[in-house]
């Protein structure tokens, strides 16, 4: 007698399907139907794919996920970053957030909306359509990020080729744009040791003997913060929600003081990618009722997780007036809580109270389902946003 012997299949390719806006119904649907699933990854290696409130959570706060993929080998350390885990992490950590307590953020507040005038100007005095892209959601936190770090903005235009190398879907931390990274930013801080000024570099170089960083683990550090200061797509997304949603939109503009907690709701809502970091099992762990290995690798995708039904109510409802309004994972969880998020915070609120108050009748100047996004980087994004308002303003 034969015996039939039951064969798994073999993994689904990730993303499912292109990403262009919405998160399909069939991923957000398995939030609830099947929130652990192996997936093979755009570089063609097999992963868990976590989708659920509370999977995400134990992935990006329980130290069995380690962020570090490749181990060094023996009797070659690696230098401190915020990539790494625990101690180490956390001593990185305590220096990079420096750039992000309450004082700066007050001394960043007005150039960062002196910066979004300037270019709402430019897009005001350009030709129409105007690109919301190009004009202001791109070279934005590109400005207000080599402004924070103290790398002269006429650098922008090489630091978004080197960076968009180290978001590549399938090149992740691309060795060539590393390098060049690396290179012009040890110049920088030779130049700012000879020459301080009122900047993230400077203060970091002054406070070395307290915090006993090495000149290269700074250079890692500003790498870190650079990179993810590049791009805040959730400008765009946040602006392309709003005119899906005719009347929350005309509210904000009748009643600009909601734009805070409307932004909340814009990055809980929308999402710029179906991809997220891949972190890597350091020892046998269970999520929910499966059972992962040491060495498996896992991608937890928090704004999938931010509409499980479980923790928000009506989650795939868009509502600027959302109560109560629950802890979203739009800037991840646990120890590796994005350092930037409320410089973050501040140019999607900044950028969209300037755009509704300074343009008015804002609107699309093509149908929003028809607007092109990136596929070949992690944190996704549009390719450009035409649009249009009166000339009333």
């Amino acid at each position: 007698m034969l015996t039939t012997v039951a064969v798994a299949p073999e993994p689904r390719q990730y993303p499912f399907e292109p990403f262009t806006g919405e998160l399909s119904p069939e991923l957000v649907g398995m939030v609830e139907t099947d929130p652990v699933s192996r997936v093979l990854l755009p570089d063609g290696e097999p992963a868990w794919l976590v989708l659920d409130y509370a999977g995400c959570v134990k992935v990006l706060a329980d130290p069995r996920f380690s962020r570090v993929l490749h181990r060094p080998p023996p009797g070659h350390p690696p230098l401190r970053d915020l990539n790494q885990d625990g101690a180490a992490h956390a001593a990185v950590r305590r220096v990079g957030s420096r750039a992000f307590g309450g004082r700066r953020m007050a001394h960043y507040r007005p150039r960062v909306q002196a910066l979004v005038d300037e270019l709402v100007d430019a897009m005001i005095a350009g030709p129409r359509p105007a690109d919301l892209v190009s004009g202001l959601v791109a070279p934005l936190p590109l400005l207000v990020i080599c402004e924070v770090i103290g790398v002269p903005a006429t650098d922008r235009e090489r630091f978004h080729g080197w960076l968009a190398g180290l978001n590549s879907v399938v090149d992740y931390n691309s060795a060539e744009a590393a390098k060049s990274l690396w290179v012009y930013l040890a110049g920088q801080l030779a130049a700012k040791r000879v020459e301080p000024g009122d900047d993230l570099l400077s203060v970091w170089l002054e406070g070395g003997d307290d915090h006993g960083l090495s000149d290269e683990e700074i250079i890692l550090l500003a790498m870190g913060l650079l990179r993810g200061g590049l791009e805040v797509g959730s400008t765009a997304a946040g602006v392309r929600v709003l005119f899906q949603h005719p009347e929350q939109l005309a509210d904000l503009v009748r009643s600009p003081e909601k734009i805070p907690a409307a932004v909340d709701e814009i990055l809980r809502y929308t999402a710029v990618s179906s991809m997220f970091r891949v972190q890597v099992v350091t020892e046998d762990v269970t999520v929910g009722d499966v059972a992962m290995s040491a060495g498996d690798r896992v991608m937890a995708v928090p704004w999938v997780a931010n509409r499980d039904p479980r923790v928000f109510s009506d989650p795939n409802v868009f509502d600027i007036d959302r109560v109560p309004r629950t802890a979203h994972l739009a800037f991840g969880f646990g120890p590796h809580f994005c350092l930037g998020t409320a410089l973050a915070r501040m140019e999607v609120e900044l950028s969209i109270a300037t755009l509704l108050r300074r343009l008015p009748g804002l609107a699309p100047a093509v149908a929003v389902e028809e607007l092109p996004w990136r596929h070949d980087r992690i944190n996704g994004g549009i390719v450009e946003f035409p649009v249009v308002w009166r000339e009333d303003q």
